[in-house]
C-alpha cells in the first residue's frame, strides 16, 4: 500500500516542505519498521521509508534548481552590436623624407602608418598598413592630432577627450608599444605642431580656447613654457594647428564655439589671481583661421584673421601651411571640402581654390598635410575609411591621384567619434548615439 505524505520532513538536520503530496512507492517491510535507519517520521506523525524519501528529495532538489533564477552579469554575449572593425582616420602628417604618412585612428584607438607612395588600391581593397601602434600600453585613447619629426624620426599624437596626454614614439614602434615620452596636457587637446628651430611643441586646447607650448622633450607633469589664451586672441574652439618655422608663425583653425573664460581654470594654463581675469560668457562666433607670432603669449591679438561668409569656412579641422608657395590649406569638415587661402590673406576673403564634389572623394575631412617635395596634398576622411592624395594645384572636382583605404570600399562606417551615452526612441524605434 502506498502512503501519502503531506507537510514537511525532518532528515539529518535539513527541513524540507512542499505543498504537493508525495506518494511512497512501497511501505517498508514490517521487520524494519522499528529500525530508525529505515524509517522516519513526518511532522504529521506518519512513518515513511527512508529510501523513498531520498528518491523524492532528489527529485524535489532537481526541480528547485531548474526553477531557480540565475543572477545577471558575467561573460554574457551581446544580442547584437553596432561596431566598426576598421581604423577611422583623423589627424594626418606626411614625412616625404622617409616616405611615410601617419594617421590617428580614433575608432580602434591606434596610430597607423602607410607607405607614402602606396599605389591606388585595386578594386577597392584594403591598403597594407606599414605599422600600427595599438594596445593598452600605448596610452592611445580618443586620439586626434598627429605630427612627425623627420630629423629625429619621431611621431607625436594627442588624446582629445579623456586621457589628456601627448605621446611620442619612434618611427619603428609598433604593436603594444609604450611611448618613449608621455606628457600630461590640458583637457580636450586636439592639434599638435612642432618647431624644430625652437625645439618646442604647440598644442591646441578646445575647452579653454588656448594654445599651450612646451619644450619638445617635455615629459610627465611638466608645465608649458608659455600659453596663448584670452578674448583678444580671437580663438574659439581651436582644432588644427601648424607651426610655420620659415615665417615664425603659428596658424590655427577655429570652429567658433567660444565657451567663455573662467577664473583660475588651470589645467596647464598659468593660474592668475581671480581679480585679474574677469569671467566672460560664451558665444557663437563665425569659424576662422588665426595666425600669431611664434613667440606670442598671454592674451595677444592675432596678426591676421580669415573670417566671414566669403571664406566658406565650416567646421575647419586640420590645417597646414605651404611656406614655399605662401598658401594655407584647411580641411573643411562641415561641407566636405578642402580650402586653400593665400597665407597672408586676412578678413572676409574667398579661398584661392577649393576641392569639393563627388569626384574628389572628400567625405568628412579631418586632416590635411602638404608634401612640398612631391607637390601633393593629403586629406584624411573620417566618413569612409580613406585618405586621398591630390596634386598640389588641384581644384574643383578633381579626382585624387591615389587612395589609401583602411577598409574595403563597400564597408560602411558607423560614424562613431567618442560615443559616451545612448538613448532609445521607442516611438521611432531608433537608437540615438551622441558623439
Amino acid at each position: 500500500m502506498a502512503a501519502m505524505i503531506l507537510g514537511s520532513i525532518i532528515l539529518s538536520g535539513w527541513h524540507f516542505s512542499w505543498a504537493d503530496s508525495i506518494v511512497a512507492q512501497e511501505e517498508c517491510p514490517v521487520a524494519y519498521q522499528d529500525d530508525p535507519s529505515c524509517m522516519i517520521t513526518t511532522t504529521s506523525g506518519e512513518r515513511v521509508c527512508v529510501d523513498d524519501v531520498a528518491v523524492r528529495l532528489e527529485a524535489f532538489t532537481e526541480q528547485a534548481n531548474r526553477d531557480a533564477v540565475k543572477p545577471l552579469g558575467g561573460d554574457i554575449p551581446a544580442v547584437r552590436s553596432i561596431v566598426d572593425p576598421h581604423p577611422a582616420f583623423v589627424g594626418l602628417a606626411v614625412d616625404p623624407i622617409s616616405d611615410i604618412v601617419v594617421m590617428a585612428d580614433t575608432n580602434r584607438k591606434s596610430v597607423v602608418s602607410y607607405d607614402r607612395n602606396l599605389s591606388m588600391s585595386k578594386s577597392g581593397e584594403t591598403s597594407d598598413i606599414r605599422r600600427q601602434i595599438i594596445g593598452r600600453e600605448t596610452n592611445i585613447g580618443f586620439v586626434a592630432g598627429v605630427a612627425v619629426d623627420p630629423a629625429r624620426r619621431e611621431l607625436y599624437a594627442v588624446n582629445n577627450d579623456i586621457e589628456d596626454t601627448m605621446m611620442v614614439w619612434s618611427y619603428d614602434s609598433e604593436g603594444n608599444a609604450k611611448p618613449s615620452r608621455l606628457l600630461a596636457v590640458p583637457h580636450q587637446a586636439w592639434g599638435v605642431a612642432l618647431s624644430p628651430s625652437r625645439n618646442e611643441i604647440a598644442i591646441s586646447i578646445e575647452l579653454q580656447s588656448a594654445i599651450v607650448i612646451y619644450r619638445r622633450e617635455a615629459i610627465g607633469l611638466e608645465a608649458p613654457v608659455r600659453y596663448l589664451r584670452g578674448a583678444q586672441t580671437g580663438m574659439a574652439d581651436p582644432h588644427g594647428i601648424y607651426w610655420d618655422d620659415k615665417n615664425n608663425e603659428i596658424t590655427v583653425a577655429n570652429h567658433g564655439n567660444f565657451r567663455g573664460l573662467l577664473k583660475n581654470a588651470g589645467n596647464g594654463c598659468e593660474q592668475v589671481a581671480a581679480s585679474n581675469v574677469p569671467d566672460e560668457g560664451g558665444r557663437f562666433q563665425p569659424p576662422s583661421i588665426t595666425s600669431y607670432p611664434a613667440t606670442a603669449k598671454g592674451d595677444e591679438k592675432p596678426l591676421r584673421t580669415i573670417q566671414g561668409t566669403r571664406t566658406q569656412l565650416d567646421w575647419p579641422m586640420g590645417i597646414d601651411v605651404d611656406a614655399a608657395h605662401d598658401e594655407v590649406t584647411v580641411a573643411n569638415n562641415g561641407d566636405n571640402s578642402v580650402l586653400i587661402f593665400r597665407r597672408t590673406a586676412t578678413g572676409d576673403v574667398a579661398p584661392l581654390r577649393a576641392l569639393r564634389g563627388p569626384r574628389t572623394g572628400i567625405n568628412r575631412p579631418m586632416g590635411v598635410s602638404i608634401d612640398p617635395k612631391n607637390n601633393e596634398i593629403w586629406v584624411s576622411n573620417f566618413g569612409d575609411h580613406t585618405a586621398l592624395v591630390f596634386a598640389r594645384e588641384a581644384s574643383g572636382t578633381a579626382a585624387p591621384k591615389r587612395i589609401i583605404r583602411s577598409a574595403p570600399a563597400s564597408a560602411p562606417s558607423t560614424g562613431f567619434g567618442n560615443p559616451m551615452a545612448v538613448a532609445y526612441d521607442s516611438k521611432r524605434e531608433q537608437i540615438l548615439v551622441p558623439n
